[in-house]
């Protein structure tokens, strides 16, 4: 054997130990390569879990929906080499998938609610299943990416719902343009995340708007209830400064003086004008329906706003119909809503060339017909803006039995239409006290008044009212002092509020009945049913705020035959 070993050439040894030496080399390299490359694969997958948890903080802190769609724009091509990234939101109210608005690309909306026959769009299938939707070649499939059709088209197509505790919030829509393979199983899962965590953001945006608008109504309900505590305050001495300027202007000669006090005259009414419109519109309870001029009520607000309108530079037509047409409802809560949708004219006028509000007034067979025409440019379309206006006044205007709508066209100016039913004339007729924005003031009045109410503002108020009117006042804050001094001197009138210490008002009345007094309960607001079973002969039922003209009727009807000064004992 050692011979035959030794009769092997010594260049084939080498050969053998070359070729092994090669193929441990190889070996070497290829397990280098192949350890270089798991390292690689695991380091991009590492990025690409940094990445998308990155993303996924950055969605979860975005403001708003287009910034969540910026994110993903941003990030999602170097994630799941996507080409193009869109985002779907349910518009629960029209019942559509509404695109997210991006940058150079027109809105789409995906109607959910499909007629009879009619194939759904690749969106819409996969927000109806709640499940992704994968169409690994978009040619040879009947679903294509939902858009404007614009850009290339797509080659391949993923589509995730956007899931926040088991409710579909919308889709999100992933494309490839180029050849590159189907979306795999790992990419599906992170769109899902991604997806997932987009409609958890847009649930957080719509709470924080939520508790916004719930803190902008409760600093607008402040802000209502100061300004109807310091319109009280001022709306007393604006009527004396009318009443004596009136009474001046009466007894003096015609001069110079006359003119200033005739214009002293004109300008306070204006102004009591002008604090009782703030009245009505801090005012939040409900109020009986009474007939309501829409024309006079136009052409108020117009001369209301007719200053700050000049001022920046805009026109008024004014084509109000001069004729009676009057509707059921409250003036106070239909003019808040005509002011909110003239002033949103108002605003859309900033940047416009023409600066021009047109209102007209129409009757289409029993309807009142109400349009707000205004010159603004396409820039200042704000559908978001225009949407919240229509959904604050809808609701009013639809207790009032009509309609409110915006109507934008390409080729005519932007307007707002308000319908309303007319009120017919019987009816108009048959309340005209009610109708009328002013009335006569009362004759002077020799009585003694008890006024029974704990609000300071509300009180001062009342006796200023009652003084104006020649009667002598006694004020008290507790229902008891009130019983204790009707026992020991003679009214003839007694005001109560609803909310006075002591005595339950309906004892009250009970035991003052037969002093002879009148007696007047003071409620929060305007009840029918309470007017019907407390009202009688001798009995009454005022909302509060104390308005004159109420006060008058009652004051007229309860003023004795014979006035006396019949402050005493009893």
């Amino acid at each position: 054997m050692f011979l035959a070993a030794a009769a092997v050439p010594s260049g084939s040894l080498s050969m053998a130990t070359e070729a092994a030496l090669g193929v441990s080399v190889a070996l070497v390299v290829l397990i280098g390569a192949l350890l270089w490359s798991r390292e690689h694969r695991l380091r991009q997958l590492r990025e690409r879990l940094r990445r998308t948890y990155q993303l996924g903080e950055q969605i979860l802190g975005s403001s708003s929906a287009e910034s969540i769609l910026k994110r993903l724009e941003e990030t999602l091509p170097e994630v799941l080499r996507a080409s193009r990234v869109q985002l779907f939101l349910h518009n629960a109210g029209s019942n559509t998938l509404d695109s997210v608005a991006s940058e150079g690309r027109a809105p789409v909306s995906l109607k959910l609610t499909l007629a009879a026959g009619e194939q759904p769009s690749s969106a819409v299938a996969c927000f109806q299943l709640r499940s992704a939707l994968t169409v690994p070649d978009a040619g040879s499939s009947p679903f294509q990416m939902d858009g404007d059709g614009s850009g290339p088209p797509a080659r391949s197509l993923l589509f995730v719902p956007m899931l926040a505790q088991g409710e579909a919030v919308g889709v999100l829509a992933v494309s490839r343009q180029d050849r590159v393979r189907p979306f795999g199983a790992d990419e599906q899962e992170l769109a899902q995340h991604l997806a997932n965590q987009a409609a958890v953001a847009v649930r957080l945006i719509e709470q924080r708007a939520v508790q916004e608008r719930l803190f902008r109504t409760e600093k607008l309900a402040a802000v209502g209830r100061f300004i109807s505590g310091v319109v009280n305050e001022l709306r007393d001495p604006l009527a004396s400064i009318a009443d004596l300027a009136s009474r001046a202007l009466a007894h003096a000669m015609p001069s110079a003086a006359a003119s200033d006090l005739a214009a002293i005259a004109a300008e306070s009414r204006k102004a009591a004008e002008i604090v009782g419109r703030l009245v009505s519109f801090a005012a939040t309870e409900q109020t009986e329906a009474k007939p309501v001029a829409v024309g006079a009520l136009l052409r108020s607000l117009i001369e209301f706003r007719e200053s700050d309108w000049k001022a920046s530079g805009i026109r008024v037509r004014d084509l109000t119909a001069r004729e009676g047409l009057y509707v059921l409802g409250s003036r106070g809560q239909l003019e808040q809503v005509f002011l909110t949708l003239l002033v949103h004219a108002e605003q859309s006028l900033n940047d416009a060339p023409q600066k021009i509000i047109t209102i007209r007034t129409s009757v289409l067979g029993k309807r009142l017909l109400v349009e707000i025409t205004f010159t603004a440019p396409p820039s200042a379309h704000r559908p978001q803006e225009t949407a919240a206006i229509l959904g604050v006044t809808r609701s009013v205007i639809a207790g009032h039995g009509g309609e409110v709508r915006m109507i934008e066209k390409n080729n005519a100016d932007p307007r707002f239409e308000v319908e309303l039913p007319v009120a017919v004339k019987e009816r108009v007729a048959s309340l005209p006290a009610a109708a009328a924005p002013a009335h006569a003031p009362a004759a002077p009045v020799n009585m003694t008044v008890l006024v029974i109410e704990p609000e300071e503002a509300a009180q001062r108020h009342l006796i200023a009212l009652l003084s104006a009117r020649g009667a002598r006042v006694v004020p008290v804050d507790n229902a008891d002092k009130g019983l204790e001094l009707a026992h020991r001197l003679r009214f003839d009138l007694v005001f109560c509020s609803a909310h006075a210490p002591g005595l339950n008002w309906v004892e009250l009345s009970e035991r003052i009945e037969p002093r002879g007094a009148a007696f007047v309960l003071i409620s929060d607001r305007f009840d029918a049913e309470l007017a019907a079973d407390f009202e009688s002969d001798r009995r009454y039922v005022l909302p509060r705020p104390v308005q004159e003209a109420g006060l008058d009727r009652i004051l007229r009807a309860v003023q004795p035959a014979e006035p006396a000064a019949r402050n005493g004992t009893a």
